[in-house]
């Protein structure tokens, strides 16, 4: 080790090229073996049902890395077969220039492609492929969106598969949406995974609510009075549609719409039904909307689901009153403050309205 410390970068790099040529060339001779091994159908004496199986088991090789080998044994471009066997070009475009010879044969293969990388090629196979009604429909038919919840509930796993136009669509929305996003209040930017996955929450606030500025859902709260009391309600509050949910998601849902609260003992017994109640009275919302005249976080010029928000939350004695509310829009309301836990800074100006970092205590046992 501390003679490579003491390499500049460049022989470093020299020696990294070197090492994935000869890998390439390695690769070469397994491909004329593994051609010996198929001509010899011993995939089939040895039970399996493919010489890319057989490959994956004898080699220990993941699957995508035996069906490359596979491709290169069985491929009858001889052009790329010896670039690859006297180091002209790397395994992985090797295999690329394979898949591209099978849509677009050309003469000078090899030499065509340098002036793409891995990724141009990939795109180019793509762009001559041909797509046949048949794939469209399977395509179409193979379409599905799994949403799996873990067992309380409290996350939940979405994967699926959509046909590339449909997929664009979605695509196209979700980062049109994350988009519009405001960076955080320390300056940075969740990834665009994370706001993409906001974004796919406000799409679907849009459906079920609608996008105009007003309550929130109709949300029926099961507490289970012990628990919640031992726990700073932590533990024991049940949303009617089954989800355990935690304090800021309980601080979510007091600051917007209508709520029914049921208290039960910790064997389930009753203790009290309250009314259906609004968590801020209609008046004293549009009030608050029409006295801010928009989102008050500093820089913010967001209308999109403009929502009132306690600066002291109600949970702690604070009140409904239009001085302890302020507008947000729907990103610094549910993403910044209700879910990453910033608090408004109550000292900040009315129409400027900053935020304190949330704490960072560690979880009680």
């Amino acid at each position: 080790m501390d003679t490579v410390t003491n390499e500049s970068t460049d022989r470093i790099e020299t020696d990294l090229i070197e090492i994935e040529t000869t890998i390439g060339r390695l690769r070469a001779v397994q491909a004329d073996l593994l051609c010996e091994i198929d001509r010899r159908q011993t995939p089939t004496a040895d039970a399996c049902r493919s010489l890319a199986e057989w490959v994956a088991s004898r080699l220990d090789v993941a699957p995508e890395t035996a069906q490359a080998l596979t491709r290169i044994t069985r491929s009858d471009t001889n052009e790329v077969n010896e670039a690859l066997a006297n180091g002209d070009v790397s395994f992985d475009r090797a295999v690329e220039l394979t898949r591209l010879a099978t849509v677009a044969p050309h003469d000078n293969l090899v030499e065509r492609s340098q002036g793409f990388d891995i990724a141009g090629l990939r795109r180019r196979i793509a762009h001559h492929r041909r797509i046949t009604p048949s794939q469209e429909h399977d395509a179409f038919t193979n379409r599905h969106l799994v949403m799996q919840p873990n067992l309380d509930e409290s996350t939940w796993r979405l994967w699926g598969t959509l046909p590339g136009y449909e997929g664009a669509i979605v695509d196209r929305a979700l980062t049109e949406r994350a988009d519009r996003f405001p960076p955080l209040p320390d300056g940075t930017r969740p990834t665009i995974s994370q706001r993409k996955a906001d974004a796919l929450v406000a799409v679907c606030n849009d459906t079920a609510t609608g996008t105009e500025t007003g309550h929130g859902p109709v949300v029926t709260i099961f507490v289970d009075a012990t628990q919640a009391a031992a726990t700073n309600g932590q533990g024991g509050v049940t949303i009617a549609s089954g989800p355990r949910v935690g304090p800021r998601t309980l601080q979510a849902i007091l600051c917007e719409g209508s709520i029914e609260v049921t208290a039960t003992t910790k064997d389930g017994q009753i203790l009290g039904i309250g009314n259906r109640t609004a968590t801020i009275a209609p008046r004293v919302r549009r009030y608050v909307l029409y006295r801010d005249q928009g989102c008050t976080a500093d820089g913010c010029t967001s209308q999109y689901r403009l929502q009132p928000h306690h600066i002291n939350w109600r949970a702690s004695g604070a009140d409904n009153d239009p001085d302890n509310l302020t507008t947000l829009c729907w990103y610094h309301h549910h993403v910044i403050i209700h879910r990453l836990g910033y608090r408004i800074d109550p000292d900040t100006p009315p129409q400027r309205r900053r935020f304190l970092k949330p704490p960072h205590d560690p979880d009680p046992p």
